[in-house]
């Protein structure tokens, strides 16, 4: 009967019943949650991971499975030799008149080990062993360019005088192995003087591909250069929107305007300021007469000055989110404190240190690693400024893997290049995190 009763009473009756229930409504009302974080996010999380272990490229009907060929794939090593130490003397006046006698030095090829040639060089009485390599042309060559082309600087190493051969633009190449042993060996045997020596590989993975390496550094310097502006401009700005004048209210209105336009739309004003031709920066310095009309700044074109534009605009946007965060818990801090310690007789830097700080260094540090995230996964500031330009100067991980994955058509190299962002990003975010739990006890 009591079934019965249950069946037949109205839908609202139901209705009061499952909202009544909490653990039924829990379930209920995390669904959308759920839902969400399966579709936006675990999907393309694990697409990615699938697409980086296959050879996937766009206009290929089948992709098959590839392991770990996209993240490193390396098929020879290189080896190479820099800053050869050419002597050692006593004193300073002999190492310098060595290198000046390098224009009557020439090299001498002769017999080596094992049906090698040993290429020297001839300098005066001196006679400098350079390298032994299994071709006669190549020991000419490299001893040529290192007698010829190569900067001969002189150094002090403890209590002498070195000369060493310094490459001004690439190393000596010894020549390509299939084996780090074998690189490692011909290094070893094949440079008959003291020198720097390193190995490079050459491979298909975006481990061996120098504009991921030089996509990583950029990353870390762009995120970690805004973060310090950003802290250097919001702590001062919190500090002074907090405290009691005319107009503070519209103020703090127009310090978030920043923050809340899309970049997409302040961006563009942005590559007006930026210009290389019409920029307001460079108007005003040269009629100013700080810069003359020839010498003007290509910010956008420049290698430092695009990198140092980016990070301005990721500033100009970042830092209001800093000062409000840290805006917020300045107002947390009972004004009971700060009185008794400015009766006490602290100024405003030992309240600063020994009571603001303090108490607001946790709100910081939340602050710090949400901005932290925002920049290092930031993708739309770059691509709309530089687009990763000049020459990848400005790459930054998310762009690199969006050229490589859309523009390329590579989407398993751009899959494995964006998934290095993941670990990366967790190690920070766990020490960061960590830091802040020590804080908190």
């Amino acid at each position: 009967m009591r079934d019965l009763a249950a069946s037949a009473a109205p839908p609202a009756a139901r209705r009061g019943r499952l909202l009544e229930n909490e653990r039924s409504l829990g379930y209920v009302l995390v669904v959308p949650a759920v839902i969400y974080l399966a579709v936006f996010i675990a999907y393309p999380f694990l697409m990615s991971i699938y697409l980086s272990l296959s050879d996937a490229e766009a206009g290929n009907r089948e992709w098959h499975y590839a392991g770990f060929d996209n993240y490193s794939k390396i098929t020879s090593y290189v080896g190479l030799a820099d800053d050869f130490v050419l002597a050692s003397l006593p004193d300073e006046a002999a190492a310098r008149a060595l290198v000046d006698a390098r224009g009557q030095g020439k090299v001498l090829i002769e017999p080596g080990r094992d049906g090698r040639t040993r290429a020297a060089l001839q300098i005066g009485e001196r006679t400098i062993p350079l390298l032994e390599l299994p071709d006669e042309k190549d020991a000419s060559f490299l001893a040529d360019t290192i007698l010829n082309d190569f900067d001969w600087q002189v150094r002090r190493s403890g209590g002498a005088w070195t000369v060493v051969a310094h490459a001004k633009d690439e190393p000596v190449s010894l020549g390509q192995f299939d084996s780090r042993q074998a690189v490692n060996a011909a290094l070893k045997d094949e440079v008959l003087t003291k020198a720097a020596t390193q190995v490079k590989t050459n491979g298909t993975g975006v481990l061996q591909d120098p504009n991921f390496v030089l996509a990583v550094k950029n990353t870390f310097k762009y995120t970690f250069g805004t973060e310090i502006i950003k802290l250097l401009i919001g702590v001062p700005c919190a500090l002074i929107l907090n405290r009691k004048f005319g107009g503070r209210r519209l103020l703090r209105g127009l310090v978030v305007i920043p923050w809340v336009i899309p970049i997409a739309i302040s961006a563009q004003a942005w590559l007006w300021i930026l210009d290389s031709t019409y920029s307001v920066i460079n108007w005003c310095l040269v009629h100013w007469g700080l810069l003359a009309p020839a010498d003007i700044i290509n910010f956008r074109g420049d290698k430092d000055w695009a990198m140092f534009s980016v990070i301005l605009v990721n500033v100009w946007r970042g830092f209001p989110f800093t000062a409000i965060v840290i805006l917020a818990g300045l107002t947390a801090i009972p004004d009971e404190i700060l009185e008794r310690a400015r009766l006490d007789g602290a100024n405003a830097i030992q309240r600063f240190v020994h009571i603001i700080s303090p108490m607001v260094r946790p709100i910081l540090l939340v602050s710090l690693l949400f901005s932290v995230i925002f920049s290092f996964t930031d993708f739309n500031t770059i691509w709309i400024i530089t687009k990763g330009g000049p020459y990848d100067q400005t790459q930054v991980l998310s762009t690199y893997a969006y050229q490589l994955g859309v523009n390329a058509g590579y989407l398993g190299k751009g899959a494995a290049v964006s998934l290095f962002m993941f670990p990366i990003m967790a190690v920070m975010v766990f020490f960061m995190l960590r830091f802040l739990r020590r804080e908190a006890m």
